[in-house]
């Protein structure tokens, strides 16, 4: 059962927005029937820290899973849809690490350095080969 927070309707969800966009979604939709409302209402509604918030809407703190689960439970998202989501930003997160000048091609300090437990890394590892947006060859990853 789909339980969103008291007095708001579920989110709509895309398949091809990030949690982010999910996020500013939900808060322009929030704003639109209220001009009054502010981000540290939508964030005490979250049960978040509004400077949290706003770097995460911001695009500079990235999203854990965690997070995100416990958020999109609170926007009333189905299981399936925060696992999506999950996904699509340990993806993200690591296609940004490969680049860094300390990237090791070993799972476990992509867990570490990402702060995601390493089943979730090699799911997400899996989907990238799947997809060709990672290519592994030894110690060297690169992005095509």
């Amino acid at each position: 059962m789909r339980r969103a927070i008291a007095g708001t309707a579920a989110p709509r969800y895309d398949a091809g927005m990030v949690f982010r966009d999910v996020l500013q979604r939900e808060f322009d939709r929030r704003r639109a029937a209220n001009r009054r409302y502010s981000l540290r209402a939508f964030a005490r509604a979250l049960a978040i820290d509004h400077s949290t918030l706003s770097q995460i809407l911001r695009g500079q703190r990235r999203l854990t899973s965690r997070t995100l689960r416990t958020l999109g439970s609170r926007l009333g998202l189905s299981a399936n849809e925060i696992a999506t989501h999950c996904e699509a930003e340990n993806e993200t997160a690591i296609l940004g690490a490969v680049p860094r000048d300390d990237f090791r091609a070993d799972t476990r300090w992509l867990a570490v350095v990402l702060g995601v437990p390493i089943d979730e890394v090699n799911v997400a590892l899996q989907a990238l080969l799947r997809r060709r947006m990672l290519v592994m060859g030894g110690a060297q990853w690169q992005t095509p």
